[in-house]
């Protein structure tokens, strides 16, 4: 895993969370629907985990539901019609996604941390 290609993560969950946080929803818009699905895509091409893979299939899957129906009246819930709870699962699924970007990125500097220091000690012993 590289530096740029979380950067680039990162770049396009920013966008896919522009693309939701502007789109009214409500009605077809198959446009939409290509560019988020080819972002997902895009996304999932970027980085090779697992994790991030199932959250961008959650926001297609959801996206799909929202961008592609007339009907979203199954999705509503009390507090929420169906469109306003199409699109807080799409932003949910970001949130989870970029925070396991947050995640790896950490991870990765820790580890090159342990390659700058390779005489770093562990439980009191030096590692070799």
């Amino acid at each position: 895993m590289e530096a740029t290609d979380v950067a680039e993560a990162r770049r396009l969950c920013a966008v896919l969370r522009e693309l939701f946080a502007r789109h009214a929803g409500g009605t077809p818009d198959f446009r939409a629907l290509r560019r988020v699905l080819a972002l997902c895509q895009a996304a999932c091409d970027a980085l090779d985990d697992a994790y991030c893979r199932e959250k961008l299939r959650l926001v297609g899957e959801y996206a799909a539901e929202l961008l592609s129906q007339r009907d979203h009246a199954k999705w509503g819930r009390d507090c929420a019609s169906g469109v306003e709870f199409l699109r807080e699962q799409v932003l949910n699924a970001l949130e989870l996604y970029a925070s396991r970007l947050y995640s790896l990125e950490a991870l990765r500097a820790s580890r090159a941390d342990e390659e700058k220091l390779p005489w770093a000690m562990r439980s009191g012993i030096a590692r070799i």
